[in-house]
């Protein structure tokens, strides 16, 4: 882990919390043009995409678990097709089962891009 500031670990969490760096420097009292310095830095930026990967991790984790349920979920419209709220339920587990492919894809895609970074390199 890189040397950052407790101020800078605090704009990290925002970052990740508020859609503008505006309102995250807001969030943490601190002015808008700091963070976008401090944005500039590379020990910062690196460790903004370290707490960045480990959050889209967590996500990724959760709609694994998630893709279970959606299955559970279709396994019951199948077996019981007229039971009332079977719409939501199937367009639910369709778009949980649709993102988990595409998580998977773009895994792949990394892992791919990653293995030819190190051949060239």
């Amino acid at each position: 882990m890189s040397q950052i500031t407790r101020n800078q670990k605090r704009a990290i969490n925002a970052l990740l919390k508020y859609p503008t760096v505006e309102q995250a420097a807001g969030a943490i009292g601190v002015n808008s043009r700091t963070v976008f310095r401090w944005l500039d830095d590379p020990g910062f930026r690196l460790e903004l995409s370290r707490v960045e990967g480990e959050a889209l991790d967590r996500i990724g984790r959760r709609l694994l678990v998630m893709s279970e349920q959606a299955l559970s979920a279709i396994q019951d419209i199948l077996d019981d097709p007229k039971k009332p709220g079977n719409t939501n339920k199937r367009l639910a587990a369709a778009l949980i089962l649709d993102q988990t492919m595409k998580l998977r894809e773009l895994r792949n895609i990394e892992s791919r891009l990653s293995d030819l970074e190190k051949a060239v390199f």
